[in-house]
């Protein structure tokens, strides 16, 4: 028995074009081709009220995974405050997740101290959305559309907020784009 599968190559390509290209800024970029469901676990915020990616549907999201005690996650933190700040009437989200075990004692005082305080307080308190997401090393970056899937990730340190930077995300997960 023989069966073939099609896929249209101008879906195919709509679909692949909008994270297409990131440019050398994100030469760690990784697209997800095709898209996949970002997991859906809970992780917590500063007053230790439960979220998920879900409470984020309908807007793109810009997942950070990061550590007090990362050197390069501490380093590109900045800039995504800037590019928080940029996208913030967008409909883009940038969402810094800590994997610090200690939570919210330890991360509050830590943003404070840097001038973060702008990036909201989320905790993956046991590791499990950075464990079912394939987060093997720190910081790395998950691109989620307004539908909850994965678009892409980068692995490694980025510069945030540099122009190309911020077009490459408006387009490739802004709500509008999706």
């Amino acid at each position: 028995m023989l069966v073939i599968v099609s896929i249209s190559p101008h879906l195919a390509s709509a679909e692949a074009n909008n994270c297409a290209n990131p440019g050398p800024e994100l030469n760690n970029f990784r697209p997800q081709i095709p898209p996949l469901p970002s997991p859906v676990f809970p992780f917590f915020d500063g007053q230790d009220s439960e979220r998920t990616i879900e409470d984020y549907k309908g807007q793109g999201v810009v997942l950070n995974f990061w550590a007090t005690w990362c050197a390069p996650c501490i380093k590109e933190m900045p800039s995504l405050l800037v590019m928080k700040n940029i996208l913030a009437n967008e409909g883009i989200r940038v969402l810094a997740l800590s994997q610090d075990r200690k939570g919210a004692q330890k991360v509050i005082p830590f943003l404070k101290k840097r001038g973060l305080e702008g990036l909201d307080v989320l905790i993956d308190k046991k590791g499990n959305v950075a464990r079912k997401s394939g987060v093997q090393g720190l910081p790395v970056t998950i691109l989620i559309d307004a539908h909850g899937m994965e678009r892409g990730r980068v692995v490694g340190i980025a510069e945030w907020d540099t122009p190309e930077v911020i077009d490459f995300v408006r387009r490739c997960i802004g709500p509008d784009r999706s």
